[in-house]
């Protein structure tokens, strides 16, 4: 940071409350340790898609469907099932049993049914989940740029009071927390509000004026925030320092485009996809599962002796498919279940540092500018329109 700018930062006291603001220096330099302590700290929320799409990928685990214990747990159950299938009918088999059991091609042509069902259902499945999320992000993109948009309309010609451009960010940063402590509350942990006063995103008096208002429902108190933002510009507005109506609606559009971002994200969080339809799925899926890895193991008994003798080859794919199917099934309703809530915290879920250092940045910067511009706007007097010159 240059002297002129740290001479400036002086007069931004407000700015130097959030807790993030340590990080506030280096964010998005270049050097090295900077990028170290990025992802220390998870702000960074990237990945390198050059390594996903060559031969590292079979390096990579951190973070994906693979670090998933309740999907190795099922992969075991279906390996133990089509193992101990195997060598009851292997020991027990009967004579003929080739003839009982019908051609491989029947078999294969019965699972491949029952596979495209459930293949097609688990895609429209997959594509309604991610796109509930993809709607989600959107949403914390519009409380993101609701605050810039704010910051940057009132801090370049209506009015530089610190507390006010500083609580603008605050505030919004405040509403986004509370939407990821809600996500992530658990029994016994200390209530949103209480959390972000101790993160200095609330001030105590804020705090227990939106528990006067409503002392449980988060999401609601997220609101209110933005409530007293649009009081804030109407005040503005009356004291005369909005530059007429058309300005004056611009900055309350921009206060509801971040009311509407909470509460969208509330109505995707507590309307989740049907019941029926998730359960039908999962039924369908376990249900596969079930019948490929016994099908397949009395396939695998056929390959294994018998007039043809034993086919090492046939045994390996019958084997093979009998495991990779239901993982690959399992694995796609375990990632359909970790994007319901990108808020929960877990490792593949929206980052709150990112979007909290965004912010405050951002904010920093729009207020800063007003002292730190170009000469080109400082020393050159715009001429007026005169009209086409054709």
């Amino acid at each position: 940071m240059s002297a002129a700018n740290a001479e400036t930062m002086k007069k931004v006291p407000s700015f130097r409350r959030a807790d993030s603001i340590a990080r506030m220096t280096w964010y998005g330099s270049t050097n090295d340790e900077a990028e170290e302590i990025i992802h220390d700290k998870g702000v960074s929320g990237s990945y390198d898609v050059e390594q996903l799409s060559t031969i590292k990928v079979f390096c990579v685990a951190n973070k994906t469907v693979l670090v998933q214990a309740d999907l190795w747990k099922e992969t075991g159950l279906m390996g133990l099932l089509f193992w101990a299938v195997f060598a009851f009918v292997f020991w027990k088999r009967p004579e003929g049993f080739s003839q009982i059991l019908g051609n491989e091609a029947g078999i294969r042509a019965f699972l491949a049914m029952f596979s495209t069902l459930i293949g097609l259902l688990l895609s429209f499945y997959t594509a309604l989940s991610l796109g509930r999320w993809w709607q989600m992000r959107l949403s914390v993109q519009k409380i993101q740029d609701a605050a810039k948009r704010l910051t940057m309309m009132l801090s370049q010609g209506v009015t530089d009071d610190q507390v006010l451009l500083a609580t603008i960010h605050r505030y919004a940063r405040a509403s986004l927390f509370l939407i990821f402590a809600a996500s992530q509350f658990k029994e016994g942990d200390v209530a949103p509000l209480d959390q972000a006063l101790e993160r200095g995103l609330l001030e105590q008096e804020e705090v227990d004026k939106l528990k006067q208002l409503n002392p449980s429902m988060t999401f609601v108190q997220a609101e209110t925030l933005w409530v007293f933002l649009a009081n804030a510009m109407s005040r503005l507005n009356a004291q005369g320092l909005v530059k007429g109506p058309p300005h004056y609606c611009l900055l309350m559009s921009a206060v509801e485009d971040g009311r509407c971002g909470v509460t969208t994200i509330q109505t995707y969080l507590d309307t989740p996809i049907p019941l029926g339809y998730v359960h039908l799925l999962c039924l369908m899926v376990k249900l596969h599962n079930f019948l490929v890895t016994i099908l397949l193991a009395l396939t695998a008994v056929m390959l294994s002796g018998g007039e043809k003798g034993v086919r090492p080859v046939g045994m390996f794919r019958t084997a093979f498919k009998a495991f990779f199917m239901p993982f690959l099934y399992n694995a796609i309703l375990i990632l359909n279940s970790d994007v319901t809530d990108p808020f929960g915290g877990d490792d593949s879920d929206f980052a709150f540092n990112s979007f909290d250092v965004n912010i405050a940045m951002s904010a920093q910067g729009s207020v800063l500018a007003a002292d730190n511009l170009p000469e080109w706007i400082t020393k050159g007097k715009f001429k007026p329109y005169s009209g086409s010159k054709v």
